[in-house]
């Protein structure tokens, strides 16, 4: 399995749920979580573009993961249903919050392919995967609570009673289990 994008995936999930477990006090407010193919080059793009808005606000790498980066994996396609996320179709990026009684995901596609030689994305205000992005940056910058649910195309999931490294950790188990 080394070198393959189920052990890539999997080596990827342990270190994030080690994150998890591991980080404390407040930390960073949110975590992004792409999932995605190899061919879903635009997704990658994305994933890039907030990656560098991430790295500015001193989030952490179990702030910000992306699965599915080298080809589909059993990893990536467990997350979907064991996040509870059952309708979500690939590419897409997630956006988590946490509350005290359980976990808020915000979702929404993401373009797939890659772009043609001379196109470059869209990425306006209107498009929701920058205008989440938008509402984490004026969240952060105003040191304010970040909400998400008045973007629109950003559909909201609430799971109730687990913390993210719970939930993660059970995807974990699951996958190592086959």
């Amino acid at each position: 399995m080394a070198g393959t994008p189920d052990s890539h995936d999997l080596d990827k999930l342990t270190r994030w749920h080690e994150g998890l477990t591991s980080a404390s006090g407040k930390g960073f407010p949110i975590c992004a979580l792409f999932l995605a193919s190899g061919e879903d080059i635009r997704a990658h793009d994305i994933f890039r573009i907030y990656r560098i808005a991430f790295e500015k606000s001193d989030a952490g790498f179990h702030d910000l993961v992306i699965f599915g980066q080298h080809g589909m994996s059993t990893t990536c396609a467990a997350l979907i249903p064991g996040l509870g996320l059952t309708n979500l179709q690939t590419p897409a990026l997630v956006l988590i919050t946490s509350l005290e009684t359980g976990l808020v995901f915000h979702t929404t596609g993401l373009p797939g392919g890659a772009l043609r030689e001379g196109q470059s994305e869209e990425d306006g205000r209107g498009v929701p995967w920058r205008a989440g992005l938008d509402a984490i940056r004026r969240g952060l910058d105003e040191v304010s609570e970040i909400s998400l649910d008045g973007v629109d195309g950003l559909e909201k999931t609430v799971v109730q009673g687990e913390t993210l490294a719970e939930e993660v950790g059970r995807v974990k188990n699951q996958v190592e289990a086959g």
